[in-house]
């Protein structure tokens, strides 16, 4: 996954994030509001040790002290053992055991002077100035008693123990820095986790991601793209009709003026059921609208449904005419207008590959180009058979017809890296089977109502199913 790949998860994901960041940021903050708070008290004390000498040495020296900070590496373990904390305990009435009473005091020594730092903590900041107190009473008994009789241990306070004002712990500011941090991070992965999961082709970001090749329309998900005929000519003014326009007039901006047969479109997509057929009649009734001749060649001969769709005949077709069964003129079959004429396949047991590359067939095309304005070719999925990069590397419009919550990411990327091994520019992508929720324009603009007559109802009845590709 490149940067670009994380920075669209990102973008895509962010209500996952929003929820994500919330939760995290509200777990440390009630963690934190709820905690009981924790004062810390200290002390200073400097430990010192003193040899007893002879009455005459004492009478000219006095008694003579110096830092052993051998022995003084040994109180902060002293300072949590159990004498010195049940004494503590004793004389101060505290109701908690020596175990309790261990994980709240400490003790550390310096590694080059006698110093002894003590601390305490507790949930009452007078409290926790007593323990420490009474701490270095008990400590210095117990260093006496080590020390032994010919040696007297010295504490001397050097910063006594203040009432803490502000409690050690919780820190709120600071939990609540780690939890914002801590909150963006995991929204972010939970982006990134979540794009890593989804298998499924979603919207336009997830095709851009793979393809990186423009979506020239995204046709929505209704009864008019699915009944059989084209949507310009069932609902000219319904959404899916305008979308396929859009389309048709991006078709002419993304494709090369040097491209040879760029009035050849061929149409696949990646896995079967993602509409590839839908799209080939209505992007041929479209260019037909406009004044334009076009033939529209029903190139899937392995599951054909072109005939099917639009009513026509199914028992002649594309394969019995490159098999010189039948002429082109009994084969082709005219649609709606004078100038829109289908040539179905009929359903082949020979491999295809036999059929769609042979020289009858270039040559079909060939002299297809040059009579009509535009041919549509539908061909099968590419996951199916690479019919489309055989006919794409003779010339011609490479068109992709992605499903959105059909199309699988996984089959998409194939797809992708087969077209460019192949070195077969994909020229333009459409994104099929809208969620009319994300089409992102207004129902109110079109004039549907219009068109929602009884005749127009019972037209759409008599029209056969079509079926997905």
């Amino acid at each position: 996954m490149t940067i670009s790949d994380v920075l669209r998860a990102i973008k895509k994901h962010w209500v996952v994030e929003i929820v994500l960041f919330c939760a995290v940021v509200g777990v440390v903050a009630g963690k934190t509001f709820t905690t009981i708070p924790v004062y810390t008290a200290s002390t200073e004390v400097l430990a010192q040790r003193g040899s007893s000498l002879s009455s005459e040495d004492t009478a000219t020296t006095g008694q003579q002290y110096s830092n052993d900070t051998s022995l003084t590496s040994l109180y902060p373990n002293l300072v949590q053992s159990d004498e010195v904390l049940q004494s503590t305990i004793d004389n101060l009435g505290l109701h908690t055991t020596t175990s309790q009473l261990r994980s709240n005091v400490s003790a550390v020594s310096s590694d080059t002077s006698s110093i002894v730092y003590v601390y305490a903590t507790d949930s009452d900041p007078k409290q926790a100035v007593r323990i420490v107190n009474e701490l270095v009473k008990q400590l210095k008994k117990q260093a006496d008693t080590m020390a032994g009789t010919d040696a007297n241990v010295s504490f001397a306070v050097i910063q006594a123990p203040v009432e803490p004002s502000s409690a050690s712990s919780p820190n709120v500011k600071a939990n609540l820095a780690i939890g914002i941090v801590a909150g963006l991070v995991i929204a972010m992965l939970g982006a990134i986790i979540r794009e890593m999961l989804d298998k499924g082709v979603n919207g336009v970001a997830d095709v851009q991601s793979i393809v990186r090749n423009p979506v020239l329309a995204s046709v929505p998900k209704t009864h008019i793209m699915s009944d059989g005929a084209p949507a310009v000519i069932t609902k000219p003014r319904d959404r899916a009709a305008e979308e396929i326009r859009r389309l048709t007039t991006n078709i002419s901006f993304v494709t090369p003026k040097d491209l040879n047969q760029s009035n050849v479109i061929i149409v696949t997509s990646a896995s079967p059921r993602e509409g590839k057929t839908t799209i080939s009649v209505n992007i041929a009734a479209s260019f037909a609208e406009k004044g334009k001749s076009v033939l529209l060649i029903g190139a899937d001969v392995r599951h054909p449904s072109l005939a099917s769709a639009l009513g026509l005949n199914s028992g002649i077709g594309l394969v019995s005419l490159l098999a010189g069964e039948v002429s082109a003129k009994e084969a082709i079959q005219p649609y709606w207008k004078s100038f829109l004429h289908v040539l179905p396949s009929e359903e082949q047991k020979t491999p295809s590959g036999i059929i769609l590359g042979s020289d009858a067939m270039r040559q079909l095309i060939e002299q297809a180009a040059e009579r009509y304005d535009y041919v549509i070719i539908d061909t099968a999925p590419m996951t199916v058979a690479n019919d489309a990069a055989v006919f794409a590397e003779r010339g011609g419009m490479l068109l992709l017809v992605v499903g959105q919550g059909v199309a699988q990411k996984k089959a998409l990327r194939e797809v992708v890296k087969e077209f460019r091994m192949s070195k077969t520019a994909i020229r333009g992508v459409v994104l099929n089977m809208v969620s009319m929720d994300n089409a992102g324009r207004s129902d109110h603009y079109y004039y549907e109502a219009h068109e929602d007559g009884p005749s127009s109802k019972k037209k759409s009845k008599s029209r056969a199913t079509h079926s997905k590709k």
